[in-house]
């Protein structure tokens, strides 16, 4: 069974921005030895951007699309699992992840507790079997689409967009392939045609 899981940690210092100049959320989190590297999006004016530490392109008049190093417990815990996303709300931040059961969900609330974070559960959601994405095509999608991919002209390639993941560009095209490939085959299966 696949759950959807949302909870609330502590921010680390690096990744706070101040609400009122915009919103980071942090799209994907790999481990690189002793750090972390974050794909974060940071919607907001432009001096909000130039106080993270990081590589960032802006993607649209107002966001951005980068990577950033991080060394934090939660950031190198999560880096194990397939997170949805990260909001940051100042001092906390909302993860959501998707995990493989309430066996999984409580090997990662423990590894939070071990290590001093708290964690607070907001919401566990069953994934049903028919949904037709994958937890790794939805969330590529997701990226995908708020980096700038299906707008017209496209606001970023789909090689800039292979590099921020850190894929190759052809198994990026084929997880989008088939992404879309399913999305569209459910859509007209839904219709009857």
């Amino acid at each position: 069974m696949i759950l959807r899981v949302t909870f609330i940690t502590p921010t680390i210092s690096l990744l706070d921005l101040n609400p009122e100049k915009g919103t980071l959320t942090i799209l994907d989190i790999k481990q690189e030895g002793e750090l972390q590297r974050l794909l974060v999006e940071v919607k907001g004016v432009d001096d909000s951007v130039s106080k993270l530490q990081g590589n960032f392109s802006k993607v649209s008049k107002l966001k951005y699309l980068g990577t950033m190093k991080v060394k934090g417990v939660v950031e190198e815990i999560l880096s194990k699992y397939i997170i949805v996303n990260g909001v940051v709300n100042g001092n906390s931040t909302v993860w959501t992840v998707i995990l493989s059961g309430y066996q999984e969900l409580k090997k990662l609330l423990r590894e939070l507790h071990e290590r001093g974070v708290s964690a607070k559960v907001i919401k566990v959601t069953k994934y049903k079997t028919e949904d037709i994405l994958t937890a790794r095509q939805e969330q590529i999608l997701r990226i995908a689409l708020e980096a700038g991919y299906y707008e017209f002209p496209r606001k970023i390639t789909i090689r800039a967009l292979a590099e921020k993941l850190e894929l190759s560009v052809s198994s990026l095209s084929e997880i989008i392939r088939r992404a879309e490939k399913n999305v569209i085959v459910n859509y007209f299966d839904e219709k009857g045609l």
